[in-house]
């Protein structure tokens, strides 16, 4: 009776931890590699306080089809940062505004630009204003959108803006893969078209 009540006991163990790890394998994760562009020092010397706002009209990230792909997606996003014609490293998961705003701070490093920990008076603000940032599944085409405003200010008021909008599109192969990559590809765009030259010149800082 001892040895037939540890089967029962070892067999109930091990089918908790099959379902454990088919619980904890079917969590999905969308995954976007960031790819800076070749590094500058245009900008050299330059200082600015980076903040991000969040401003869509809905904060689901995924359309109908996306949803159904990633069930029980937990909105965590892992983002990689490449280097110029480098390998990506992860540096972390993040919330969508948490992503754009590292996102955007490599990019401004990568040209020079030193970015503040602290807003201060008298230094310039870059406000990047999230308008729209979306992945779907539509006949089998990953289709991510973005579009965005920066505005460079200076004790608050606005010197120079530049409005920001693009999308990517990929056919689905297998599983999820393309929608990772559709989506970096996207941000990359969509960060790296950011003038910053142009922007600074225009605020005249």
């Amino acid at each position: 009776m001892g040895m037939k009540n540890q089967r029962v006991v070892r067999d109930l163990l091990s089918v908790l931890f099959i379902v454990l790890m088919v619980g904890c394998a079917s969590i999905p994760e969308l995954k976007v590699l960031y790819q800076l562009p070749a590094p500058s020092s245009d900008l050299e010397g330059r200082k600015v306080f980076l903040a991000v706002d969040d401003i869509r009209k809905t904060k689901t990230l995924f359309g109908e089809g996306a949803k159904q792909e990633f069930g029980n997606y937990a909105g965590n996003i892992s983002l990689s940062v490449a280097r110029y014609k480098e390998t990506g490293f992860k540096i972390g998961p993040f919330q969508l505004p948490e992503m754009t705003k590292e996102g955007f701070r490599k990019r401004l490093e990568n040209t020079g630009i030193e970015v503040l920990s602290e807003r201060s008076r008298g230094e310039p603000q870059l406000l990047i204003v999230i308008n729209r940032f979306t992945l779907d599944l539509v006949d089998r085409t990953w289709i991510a959108k973005m579009s965005y405003e920066a505005k460079l200010m200076k004790d608050g008021t606005v010197l120079a803006a530049q409005i920001i909008e693009g999308e990517a599109e990929r056919v689905k192969v297998m599983g999820r893969k393309e929608a990772d990559t559709v989506t970096g590809e996207m941000f990359t765009d969509m960060v790296n078209r950011l003038d910053l030259l142009r922007l600074f010149q225009q605020a005249q800082l």
